[in-house]
């Protein structure tokens, strides 16, 4: 037998579930993957206009609040879960309006505690339970369609109020959403790419060619501000005393029973969003673990359910986080799949590849200069990243209606939620699936 065939897995720390990695002693760093991780992590930072403006938060603090999210997601490496781990996307527009319907400062903190600490109750409940795939079966395509088709809705509907983000950037934002648009979806794109370094480029690295594109295209509209980077400090570090006594729950204190009841049905339209990044996630790496006979990868979706639940209650705890954490970052895990595809020349280990991409993303979010310099684009970039969200919110949540009754079913739950909230629209679907006798639940 060739020695190549040979599987290999990484040698790791068993914690019970767990497989506990270390950098340099379990796994070496990734090179190309902490470069991206350096250059692409200030993505991250788009996050900060929404602790911003829904929960109240001045500028230094907020940005303390998205080092410790970012921070979280190193859990994953460490812990064994072989995935570049995100937000969970779609379900911003919803959070959203579920905290417009508090009144900002304490109450509104408390209700955004209960949220994310009942969507990592959820996720650990689904993790040690592996009742995820009977939990989300269960539930018929056409509500499944109507959370995702929310997503448009509310989005567009927010960036296009008067005095939204989109009267003050309209030129950068659709420069913006543009580009990410065609570099995502265009199969005339995805043709030319393969003819062109440079095209390739700018696929490959998601987000940040967009992201650039509307500054620059800002900049000489005179959208946005030029950046100003001082040489104060190099090295931001969390204002851990104003967390505690601010956000945390030991400075608003522990929400009421009744906060966490009004949570309860959108942290499982939350949890059902999140799951299809679970099959995701399953497939890449078998997909990248066919492709290589050389090393055993182990994706467990139970223990990547009990690291996002964890991930979850510490921000709940500490610092809560309306864009929530959730398992996957689509576009950075196919990305650095393809290239652990290329052969152990391009990328040892899976795992190490995942987790030095996100270690460098830490560094990038303390990194002052950094975050100076990307600072004016902030707003800009949560328009499109919102924008880009609803689009492939619209097009999953299409996808899921088989038929004119789901259909029908989906439109006007996702008109409820987007206007009532997530109890409102899961009591019509339901009672319209029960009247309409469309109870028949999906088989996938």
């Amino acid at each position: 037998m060739n020695s190549l065939d040979i599987r290999h897995e990484l040698p790791y720390i068993p914690f019970g579930p767990f497989k506990i990695r270390l950098p340099f002693f379990h796994y070496k760093i990734e090179k190309v993957e902490f470069i991206q991780g350096l250059v692409l992590g200030v993505t991250g930072l788009s996050s900060v206009p929404y602790l911003m403006e829904y929960l109240g938060l001045p500028y230094e603090l907020a940005w303390s609040c998205v080092i410790i999210d970012v921070f979280l997601y190193i859990l994953h490496g460490f812990l064994g879960d072989p995935v570049v781990p995100g937000w969970i996307t779609p379900t911003l527009p919803l959070t959203i309006i579920y905290l417009q319907g508090y009144e900002m400062g304490p109450e509104r903190i408390q209700a955004m505690i209960a949220l994310q600490i009942l969507v990592g109750i959820v996720f650990i409940f689904m993790g040690i339970t592996k009742m995820a795939d009977r939990f989300v079966h269960v539930i018929p395509n056409s509500i499944k369609g109507g959370i995702l088709l929310a997503a448009p809705i509310t989005v567009m509907s927010g960036q296009l109020g008067e005095g939204q983000s989109f009267s003050k950037y309209p030129i950068s934002i659709i420069a913006g959403v543009g580009l990410l648009l065609l570099i995502s979806f265009s199969d005339k794109y995805q043709e030319l790419r393969k003819n062109s370094k440079f095209l390739d480029l700018i696929a490959k690295y998601g987000n940040l060619f967009p992201y650039l594109l509307a500054m620059v295209v800002g900049l000489v509209m005179k959208e946005i501000a030029t950046p100003v980077v001082t040489g104060e400090n190099m090295i931001k570090l969390p204002e851990f005393s104003n967390i505690i006594s601010q956000i945390s729950i030991f400075g608003v204190g522990v929400p009421s029973f009744r906060y966490f009841i009004d949570a309860l049905p959108l942290a499982l339209v939350c949890y059902v969003i999140a799951f299809g990044d679970f099959i995701t996630s399953e497939t890449l790496i078998k997909e990248a673990s066919e492709a290589r006979k050389d090393e055993i990868i182990d994706f467990n979706s139970s223990r990547s359910n009990l690291v996002s639940g964890i991930r979850n209650i510490i921000l709940g705890i500490l610092a809560p986080f309306p864009p929530l954490s959730g398992p996957l970052w689509v576009g950075m895990t196919v990305s650095v799949s393809m290239r652990y595809k290329e052969g152990k020349a391009a990328m040892r280990s899976l795992l190490g590849g995942m987790a030095s991409f996100r270690l460098a993303t830490f560094f990038s979010v303390i990194c002052v200069p950094v975050v100076m310099f990307f600072k004016p684009l902030f707003p800009v970039g949560a328009s499109i990243t919102l924008i880009f969200q609803a689009f492939v919110c619209a097009r999953i949540g299409m996808d899921y209606c088989k038929t004119d009754r789901d259909k029908m079913i989906a439109g006007v739950m996702a008109a409820v939620l987007a206007v009532r909230g997530s109890a409102w629209a899961l009591g019509v679907g339901i009672a319209l699936n029960i009247l309409l006798s469309n109870i028949e639940v999906s088989k996938d």
